[in-house]
């Protein structure tokens, strides 16, 4: 499979304004696939920044349990170690 990057206009009437390398214009006619990948907006920005902070907040819970207080640096290459030999 052979892939190109391009940055593209959409008009208001939902066409797709580009214009293809001479290289790849041989290509006019054929079938392509079409990824968009939209700008983020600052809401999305926000709502990322939001899980990020519930995230590193529920590290910071489980690393606080006594559970997580009582683990060795032993044990948990014991725990690496007996998973990489598939047990």
């Amino acid at each position: 499979m052979q892939a190109i990057e391009l940055e593209v206009d959409i008009t208001a009437d939902g066409r797709v304004n580009t214009y293809l390398p001479s290289s790849y214009r041989s290509w006019f006619g054929s079938h392509a696939k079409l990824i968009m990948i939209l700008p983020e907006t600052q809401a999305d920005e926000v709502q990322r920044q939001q899980r990020l902070k519930k995230w590193r907040e529920l590290l910071k819970e489980t690393q606080a349990l006594p559970q997580a207080q009582a683990i060795t640096e032993d044990e948990i290459a014991a725990e690496i170690e007996a998973y990489r030999d598939g047990l």
